[in-house]
């Protein structure tokens, strides 16, 4: 916007330049998303997850409500890749995303945290309650026959179920928990929970 003079310097018009930048908006909020979300399963990626887990810590901390944590991890899925190949992986990480999508409530917060293994943070939820919810997604994922190109496979997974508490009062902390119980469900033979108080 700015004056248009004429020969003597006096103002005859005004103009007003106006930019449409609807692409540039959509563009930075496409790498914000990319920023966010795992690109495979549509869920929150590790690093929005981080930051997830320290916001509701903080809140904990504050109003002192129950926070839980589920960790988990699907049992032998490197013989899934090398019987079917990587692409029915990736067709059995986003149909379990969906699985736990589907059963999770409204506020609890799924993210893929890295291969195979995904975590589901639970805002306002005691570790009984979590323990309940761990234990659905168990046997939804084990009950649900996944058919890819023809072949009919079913999978696990061995979940660690934690809490905030004494022993756990950081991010890290309460991940290491979670983490401890998923692989002493692995270890106790997997399909199954594991919860650490």
């Amino acid at each position: 916007m700015g004056p248009l003079r004429n020969e003597k310097g006096d103002i005859d018009y005004l103009f007003i330049a106006v930019h449409d930048v609807t692409e540039t908006v959509n563009f930075e909020q496409k790498l914000m998303a990319l920023n966010r979300i795992d690109a495979l399963t549509g869920v929150n990626n590790r690093r929005s997850f981080e930051t997830h887990i320290k916001e509701e810590m903080e809140r904990h901390a504050r109003y002192g409500h129950p926070l839980s944590l589920i960790m988990l991890d699907i049992d032998y899925f490197k013989q899934v890749n090398d019987t079917y190949g990587h692409q029915c992986g990736d067709y059995i990480l986003k149909a379990i995303t969906t699985l736990i999508s589907e059963t999770k409530r409204g506020g609890d917060i799924l993210a893929r945290y890295g291969g195979e293994e995904f975590c589901c943070l639970l805002p306002e939820t005691p570790l009984s309650a979590a323990s309940i919810l761990a234990e659905r997604f168990r046997k939804t994922i084990a009950d649900y026959l996944f058919e890819y190109q023809g072949n009919d496979i079913r999978v696990t997974v061995s979940l660690g179920v934690t809490a905030m508490s004494e022993t756990a009062t950081t991010p890290d902390m309460l991940l290491k928990k979670a983490d401890d119980g998923l692989y002493s469900a692995k270890n106790k033979g997997r399909n199954q929970i594991e919860i650490v108080p």
